[in-house]
């Protein structure tokens, strides 16, 4: 827990350091507190080693900062305009260290100055990237996830904005963040999720008329008596649910669910097992969306 600042009266050393700090920044008028440990109101001394001091107002932290002065800018921002404009200056400062861990930059037209340029995007959606060389994804407040879905993740502030499927997409958040502020990245953040799940569902309309014309190849039927019935092209039947009977001719019906199967019953021909295992999922889905009574009645009719 963090320490609390003394009420008492400031010593004659006190008052001497209070006089050496600094009084404003940024254009913003600094609270001075001699009696805290950083010299200013509302900054507390982290004890880490890059980022040493964190802004805070009550038990809302801000953001961490590397100098004092800092994270006395961010307080003052937050009490003067709220929330926002404080997480702006802490998207700010992360950008400014990111920029500080590059090599110094040669002359214009130069290799070094182009190399960025040549393997990064710098601008999308309108907005300038910001590059950050050294990192993992070239691009400041962009971090890798390892995971396979979505592997990058927009960070402002040691605040998590989201996570993206490419690099750019983390970079557009982020550069929206730091212009516009925590709603204009969510916003973009909603965008992306929801081209994401367009995308899936184009992917799985298509695996699925691969799936149709791979059965269709095997003379495989797609209904039967009027419903229509699940394709599994991998399996030795060609039916999602249907499995050769090992004890002897006919087919086994069967749903696989949570790690357990349940039988739905034995048949000798295929598509009326086929049949089967269609009209249980139906009833199932039906029970689903409907209301209690209706639903008791689809489920039972089904099994």
């Amino acid at each position: 827990s963090r320490p609390r600042h003394s009420s008492s009266a400031p010593s004659f050393e006190q008052s001497r350091a209070m006089a050496a700090l600094q009084k404003e920044a940024e254009g913003m008028e600094l609270h001075l507190c001699p009696t805290s440990q950083s010299g200013y109101k509302g900054v507390w001394n982290t004890g880490k080693k890059n980022l040493r001091y964190e802004a805070a107002a009550g038990s809302h932290r801000l953001g961490r900062f590397e100098t004092a002065v800092d994270a006395a800018v961010c307080y003052a921002k937050y009490t003067a305009s709220g929330a926002e404009a404080a997480s702006k200056w802490v998207a700010t400062c992360e950008a400014r260290r990111a920029g500080g861990r590059r090599r110094p930059a040669a002359t214009p037209g130069s290799q070094r100055e182009a190399a960025p340029a040549a393997g990064l995007v710098t601008e999308a959606e309108g907005l300038r990237l910001h590059l950050a060389a050294g990192t993992a994804t070239g691009y400041a407040g962009v971090w890798t996830t390892g995971k396979v879905a979505r592997p990058f993740e927009a960070v402002a502030g040691g605040k998590r904005i989201g996570r993206f499927a490419s690099v750019v997409d983390a970079a557009v958040c982020y550069a929206r963040h730091l212009e516009s502020g925590p709603a204009a990245a969510r916003e973009w953040l909603a965008a992306c999720d929801a081209k994401s799940a367009e995308a899936q569902r184009a992917d799985s309309d298509k695996k699925r008329e691969e799936a149709v014309a791979s059965c269709a190849g095997k003379g495989l039927q797609t209904e039967y008596k009027g419903v229509q019935l699940h394709l599994a092209p991998g399996s030795k039947t060609g039916y999602a649910g249907v499995w050769l009977n090992g004890r002897g001719s006919g087919y086994r019906v069967a749903l696989e669910q949570n790690g357990s199967r349940r039988d739905l019953g034995r048949f000798n021909d295929v598509l009326e097992a086929a049949l089967a295992y269609a009209q249980y999922v139906q009833g199932r889905a039906a029970a689903a969306t409907a209301p209690p009574a209706a639903a008791a009645a689809a489920y039972s009719s089904s099994v």
